[in-house]
């Protein structure tokens, strides 16, 4: 990838990391290292320059931290350097200085620093080291030994890189597995798991105005009517078709707060914070209806009348449930709906407070 001429032993990296530059070498862009100088001499500024333009780097030199800093902040971080070689004192903003600011950065983290200094005493190295450094280049500066330690930089500098990259696919990678295990391939509804771990966390939401986030949470258990009439009669792929299209209609329908859980086989479960026993009515009729108000079309030739028996019950401070409590009462209030006819609304209305607001 570097230049021929500059292509000599390099004592910083061992073959760990030249295998691991040969496997991610691929994924980072190729590209004209950019190496900035700053050094308040102008004798090694030109020195250090004519050094690294020899190995066909793009070179810049500045001759203080603070005009390097200001032209730092101007370029889009796309634009900054590979590699930094700062002097350690500098007037305005010295070496270190430099370095916290650049190293503090999120994008100035893959930036190799390197700190051209005469100073060797031990507690320098570890001031400098703790600021975020990453080598010592001692004055006077020996060509080989620069070009070395600027190779080594930049197979490091990118080396970290192609790392955080992976890193980041992983993570979005990581994210999609999630999301799929907590949804149902079938209808892209939540699924049971998903239920499981998030109705807990939201009962416990659940208290009095000004202390909790919401007064009410509306749980509704919905299942819909003669679903085994339509697998028996059309096939399993009609009455996946049926699903689809109901949990589409039904997701056209809820609140933004609402989160819709396919709870298994037909039975959904439909979970609304801040909704109190009225509104909670109103909605889930209105969920009932979306669904009621004109056949599903599983074909351009055929089209069923579809219906949902709706159960619910509305959690708040006066009335708490657990979590499989809640869902229990859900589920007998979904079983008189059902009795009663189906293609209607039950709910359990929990013990009301002298008065009564729309919800918060």
């Amino acid at each position: 990838m570097w230049s021929a001429s500059c292509k000599s032993g390099d004592p910083n990296t061992g073959l760990a990391a030249e295998f691991l530059e040969e496997r991610v070498g691929s994924q980072v862009v190729d590209q004209v290292p950019r190496i900035w100088v700053i050094d308040d001499d102008p004798t090694i500024r030109l020195f250090i320059g004519e050094v690294l333009k020899a190995c066909n780097y793009q070179v810049e030199t500045w001759e203080d931290g603070q005009v390097a800093w200001e032209r730092l902040q101007a370029l889009d971080e796309s634009q900054w350097p590979q590699v930094v070689i700062c002097d350690w004192v500098m007037p305005k903003l010295s070496g270190p200085e430099f370095c916290c600011r650049l190293k503090g950065s999120a994008a100035g983290q893959f930036v190799y620093f390197i700190f051209l200094t005469v100073r060797s005493q031990l507690e320098d190295c570890i001031q400098g080291l703790e600021g975020g450094a990453d080598e010592f280049i001692a004055k006077p500066v020996a060509p080989e030994e620069l070009r070395a330690r600027v190779r080594a930089g930049l197979r490091l500098q990118q080396l970290a890189q192609a790392l955080a990259q992976a890193n980041r696919q992983l993570r979005a990678r990581n994210e999609l597995l999630e999301s799929l295990s907590l949804t149902d391939p079938l209808t892209g509804a939540l699924n049971r798991r998903a239920l499981d771990q998030g109705l807990p966390h939201l009962l416990q939401q659940v208290g009095p105005r000004g202390k909790a986030r919401y007064r009410y949470l509306c749980l509704l258990m919905l299942d819909v009517d003669h679903f085994k009439q339509i697998n028996d009669t059309y096939g399993h792929f009609v009455g996946d078709c049926v699903l689809q299209a109901i949990v589409g209609r039904l997701h056209n329908r809820l609140r933004p707060s609402s989160l819709l859980y396919r709870y298994g086989g037909e039975e959904f479960v439909c979970v609304t914070p801040g909704l109190s026993p009225s509104r909670c009515q109103q909605y889930a009729e209105s969920l009932r209806q979306a669904v009621a108000s004109r056949p599903v079309e599983v074909s351009p030739k055929r089209s069923l009348p579809v219906t949902l028996s709706i159960g619910g019950i509305v959690i708040s401070e006066d009335y708490p449930l657990a979590p499989e409590v809640a869902l229990q009462q859900a589920d007998k209030a979904l079983y008189q709906a059902k009795q009663a006819g189906r293609n209607r609304v039950q709910l359990f209305w929990p013990p009301l407070p002298c008065t009564e607001s729309g919800g918060d």
